[in-house]
């Protein structure tokens, strides 16, 4: 059983060899460790334990058959992650594959030659040495004498079998998988391609017909509009709404130009959820309106708008994917697999000023930030780590109410986060401003929800239960804003709003008119009239510990 042992050992090194020259990241590598130890101890233990004499040379070629594989896994994800910059999202690698002509795969394999071979060339080094390693070894063990194996040798064997076994019970742990990797993820491809394609019939089934939608634009030549969307931000830990520390020195340089509301909340805790309630006529009451009635951009394209859709998230995102495939033209530069990956939402500066300079007279340009989603830490460049291990008085608040080191340690990530995320805010703001001279422009920057971050219990994360879940920004700035006194200003920004009633705002904003406009939903509206709010369908008061039932 000591001779498998090595030969156990032998194996793993070759899947660390990959970790050690950036072709696998550490958890990848560990999940892979993991499952083939199980294997090999598990199939082979159990060779050695009943084939008696035979049994080496069983192993052998078990490991012959099984290194490949694994080894080859890891070789195609180092190939992966260097052209995509991340652990790729394996529904966008098919994507590529599947949606790409005989010329741009020739173009493909010209321009990353070298990174292939490259790859090939580690898959064929590591396995080869590997393998040569175990037949020295085998070399050296056959001129020993070869006791039987007994009674515990064969129940370790079963116990490794049983516990590979309950490994693909866990579906992280089965996906990884490489004799279950790709074929999985392409079942998981075909039936995402389906339901998208079910969901777009349905659609379009349903919906109204854009003769009853009876549009019209009543604004300038020119214009421009901008719809941030931040992911899981919360106002309570930014500096532009009164919180200790500086997490939004940008913003708070810019406020005169900004109308910053204090009083708003999302529709849900869920980035789904609110944005199907964001940017359709549906709400909280009629949660299904977006199936029969027109979304955003499906108005603002028949007003005569040119639509952008530029995003950190990934492509294949259920209904969020749907939406966004209506726009004239999309980018989605997140390849990875989409929350998960620290690609940082400043990668979106360059997409965001291709649609700028586009020369379409009127333009809606949504933009999908990747914000502060968990893990706080994959959300900024490390130069933003300004409150890792802070002694402040945030700190020593969270000290005092009880909240564990942890989670202390979490709002310092956070904080980090929501810093990086006014300098992304920011950049797009000043973008936005020197874009083009002459042009109404304005920008609505409103996150999806909120999260809660020690700021109400020992949590970090989404939550349905706490306000924080929900209390989140809301800006608009604009380049040719109308004077208004301090009292004036005041009284809009204190006005009490819900998001799921985000659509009206950005359609008195582009300046549209339709039967789907209704003026006492729009926050710069002179008819705006304000309405009880809910939340996880309990009613929301502002400054109450809890939810009221």
């Amino acid at each position: 059983m000591l001779i498998l042992f090595c030969r156990v050992l032998f194996s793993i090194a070759g899947l660390l060899l990959f970790f050690l020259f950036d072709q696998l990241s550490a958890n990848e590598c560990l999940k892979l460790c993991v499952l083939l130890a199980a294997f090999l101890l598990g199939v082979g233990g159990m060779l050695h334990a009943w084939r008696g004499s035979s049994s080496a040379s069983a192993v052998t070629v078990l490991l012959r058959i099984v290194l490949p594989v694994f080894y080859l896994d890891a070789a195609i994800k180092g190939f992966l992650r260097g052209y995509f910059g991340m652990r790729p999202n394996p529904n966008a690698v098919l994507q590529a594959m599947f949606a790409t002509d005989q010329a741009e795969t020739g173009e493909f394999f010209l321009h990353n030659g070298v990174a292939l071979v490259q790859s090939a060339g580690w898959f064929v080094l590591v396995t080869a040495a590997v393998l040569l390693a175990d037949r020295q070894l085998l070399r050296r063990q056959a001129a020993r004498a070869n006791s039987e194996p007994g009674l515990a040798q064969k129940c370790f064997a079963v116990s490794m079998a049983v516990f590979l076994v309950l490994l693909h019970v866990n579906n992280t742990m089965r996906r990884e998988n490489p004799a279950l990797f790709w074929p999985l993820r392409y079942q998981q491809y075909s039936a995402q391609l389906e339901a998208m394609k079910s969901m777009q019939q349905a659609l379009t089934a349903a919906m109204a017909a854009p003769g009853d939608w009876h549009v019209r634009y009543a604004g300038e030549d020119a214009r421009t509009v901008i719809l941030v969307i931040g992911e899981s931000t919360n106002r309570a830990s930014m500096s532009l709404y009164g919180y200790p520390r500086a997490t939004t020195p940008r913003l708070d340089a810019m406020r005169a130009k900004l109308l910053v509301f204090n009083d708003v909340i999302s529709p849900a805790s869920s980035t789904v959820e609110s944005m199907m309630t964001m940017l359709t006529p549906a709400d909280i009451g009629n949660p299904d309106a977006w199936m029969s009635k027109p979304n955003l951009l499906m108005l603002a394209e028949a007003a005569g708008y040119k639509t952008f859709w530029v995003s950190n998230q990934t492509r294949n995102d259920g209904w969020i994917g749907l939406l966004a495939g209506q726009a004239d033209e999309s980018d989605f530069i997140n390849y990875g697999t989409g929350r998960g990956e620290n690609n940082f939402d400043g990668n979106l500066f360059q997409p965001f000023a291709h649609a700028l300079a586009d020369s379409a007279p009127k333009k809606l340009i949504v933009v999908h930030l990747l914000g502060a989603h968990p893990s706080y830490d994959m959300r900024y460049p490390s130069r933003f780590a300004h409150f890792d291990q802070a002694q402040d008085a945030v700190s020593a608040q969270m000290a005092s109410q009880g909240r564990s080191s942890w989670i202390r340690h979490q709002r310092d990530e956070y904080d980090n986060a929501i810093r990086y995320g006014d300098y992304v805010l920011g950049t797009l703001i000043g973008m936005a401003d020197t874009a083009k001279a002459g042009r109404a422009a304005s920008l609505l920057f409103v996150s999806d929800h909120g999260q809660e971050v020690g700021y109400s219990r020992n949590h970090a994360g989404h939550s349905a239960s706490d306000k924080s879940g929900y209390e989140i920004p809301m800006l608009i700035w604009n380049n040719q804003q109308a004077p208004q006194s301090g009292a004036a200003r005041a009284a809009l920004e204190s006005r009490p709003y819900q998001t799921d009633k985000l659509d009206a705002t950005v359609l008195g904003l582009l300046k549209i008119e339709t039967r789907y406009y209704a003026a006492h939903d729009d926050i710069l509206s002179g008819a705006f009239q304000p309405v009880q709010r809910f939340m996880n369908g309990l009613q929301y008061q502002r400054g109450t510990p809890a939810l009221v039932r």
